[in-house]
């Protein structure tokens, strides 16, 4: 018991002392694998595992999407936008097919968009580059589909992840 308390005390902590980058590869990570379990689960016919997994799965790219910020990221935050919006849908129409290929389909696409991040994070692009176009979205909890005014000086709020993997 003390053991799993520790490890569940240690990623809060990698969690909340990581940089904004390695945090969004976590993410990609994360949901990458509920997909991957929930494709396990419904092709052994195990639906409690499949929906356990597929809506753990769905709240992470619903979490992606949330974090996208419009004023900053641009056209690439709304090609995201789209992009996660396609994703959380497929995979609704998994759940009501029990269909696994498009499962799958959805890994593929999720996966491709982590490579592309993970190869800017780890090749060891300057900050300031990155800056330009992760910030906007990686900004976990930042104010993402909400317009802010210009006279609008507020702070955006912390991080907040309630995902467990």
């Amino acid at each position: 018991m003390y053991n799993r308390l520790a490890h569940k005390q240690y990623r809060s902590v990698q969690f909340t002392t990581v940089d904004r980058g390695r945090l969004l590869l976590m993410m990609y990570d994360g949901g990458l694998k509920f997909l991957k379990l929930a494709k396990e689960g419904i092709e052994a016919n195990d639906i409690p595992k499949f929906s356990r997994f597929l809506s753990k799965g769905q709240a992470v790219i619903a979490e992606l999407m949330n974090t996208l910020n419009f004023e900053k990221g641009g056209q690439i935050a709304r090609d995201l936008d789209r992009l996660y919006d396609f994703m959380l849908y497929y995979l609704t129409e998994a759940n009501l097919q029990k269909d696994g290929t498009k499962i799958q389909r959805v890994i593929d696409l999720l996966d491709t968009v982590a490579s592309a991040y993970r190869e800017i994070i780890e090749s060891g692009k300057a900050e300031s580059e990155l800056a330009e176009l992760p910030e906007s979205l990686t900004q976990p909890g930042g104010q993402s589909n909400q317009k802010q005014s210009p006279t609008d000086s507020s702070e955006e709020p912390k991080p907040q992840l309630n995902i467990s993997f």
